[in-house]
């Protein structure tokens, strides 16, 4: 005896279904393409944020130990390359060959990194302000 299931003549999706389920695709892509772009932009915003702190934070370190990373520069595109480019503590004492730099930094790291610094040359800082200068 053997045994036979019934598939009906008709199990294909129709046109209609299809459809629907092509524009609901679309309607899910028309919402997410353009959060991906905010997505990206908050990324390097965030990125230029943590190389701006990165670089004030290494300029008052090595000033702390005896660096000058603002010697003969009166602007922060003018001290942000001293900084990639990094130097050694070459006096005696605790700081004795430790090097401050933050290396790495490409051109256009440097420069959106600038945008959250500013520099008080009168005390001679360098200031992570937290918010674009421009």
């Amino acid at each position: 005896m053997k045994l036979q299931s019934k598939t009906p003549l008709n199990s294909a999706f129709s046109l209609v279904e299809m459809l629907v389920v092509i524009a609901v695709i679309g309607i899910i892509a028309a919402i997410a393409v353009p959060n991906i772009g905010k997505i990206n932009n908050s990324a390097k915003e965030a990125t230029a944020r943590r190389n701006a702190q990165s670089v004030a934070s290494v300029f008052a370190s090595a000033q702390a130990a005896g660096l000058d990373f603002s010697t003969g520069s009166t602007t922060v595109a003018q001290i942000i390359p001293k900084i990639v480019l990094g130097s050694k503590v070459t006096e005696k004492g605790p700081f004795e060959n430790t090097f401050f730099g933050v290396p790495g930094l490409t051109t256009a790291d440097q420069t959106a990194a600038a945008d959250y610094l500013t520099f008080d040359a009168t005390n001679k800082l360098l200031l992570y302000n937290g918010g674009k200068n421009r």
